[in-house]
């Protein structure tokens, strides 16, 4: 014979209708407020609702290195879709802008004759959120750091590596490229990596931070 669930009674009946009503109305009043959480739980700023990306001063010798980096805060804005980009400046309600500080590329990893194998790069951005009407400066993040490493032999690339699968160069093709193309390949994959890693920082930052 099928029965209720232990203490499903007409007793407590009456208290779970109460608090499924409770629930109800606490989510419809976070609703109602204009909250959206994003990131690791942060929320849009009240008075921000579009952004303009400005410009990143490149004070280092990486050429494009600013243009990369605007780029992939534009794509990440995108793919976030919780606050609308604007094309021109001036339009959105706030400005994002700032300067690519410090970038800086090195070997750490070398064979029996002393022949790197692998190289590290590093990058550190400063940024700022300015409202667009007064020049407010809404939020500041300084020393935003991200580093990569990448290989310049074909012995030390991993192909079943999800790095290298990513970068959507082909198994076959690695004995085709000379050492120099390689690790021009591979440093300029690994840029890829370390800027989109500092922009998702600058991101979760910046709306954690409200």
């Amino acid at each position: 014979m099928k029965g209720r669930r232990p203490g499903l009674t007409l007793k407590t009946r009456p208290y779970l209708l109460v608090g499924q009503l409770l629930i109800g109305w606490l989510c419809l009043t976070v609703a109602s407020c204009g909250y959206n959480l994003v990131g690791r739980g942060g929320v849009v700023p009240g008075e921000v609702r579009s952004v303009y990306i400005g410009e990143f001063d490149n004070r280092t010798r990486e050429i494009d290195l600013d243009e990369k980096l605007i780029l992939a805060l534009e794509r990440e804005f995108y793919r976030r879709g919780v606050i609308v980009l604007k094309e021109v400046e001036g339009q959105g309600d706030a400005e994002i802008r700032g300067a690519i500080r410090k970038f800086r590329s090195r070997p750490v990893a070398f064979d029996a004759d002393d022949e790197a194998l692998q190289y590290e790069v590093e990058l550190t951005v400063d940024a700022l959120l300015e409202r667009s009407d007064d020049g407010e400066v809404l939020w500041r993040g300084s020393g935003i750091y991200a580093v990569d490493t990448y290989s310049v032999r074909t012995d030390t690339v991993v192909p079943s590596s999800s790095r290298f699968q990513r970068g959507k160069v082909e198994f076959g093709a690695l004995d085709d490229l000379t050492p120099i193309q390689l690790a021009e390949t591979e440093r300029r994959l690994a840029i890829e990596r370390m800027v989109e890693s500092a922009v998702r920082d600058i991101y979760e930052r910046m709306l954690d931070d409200f």
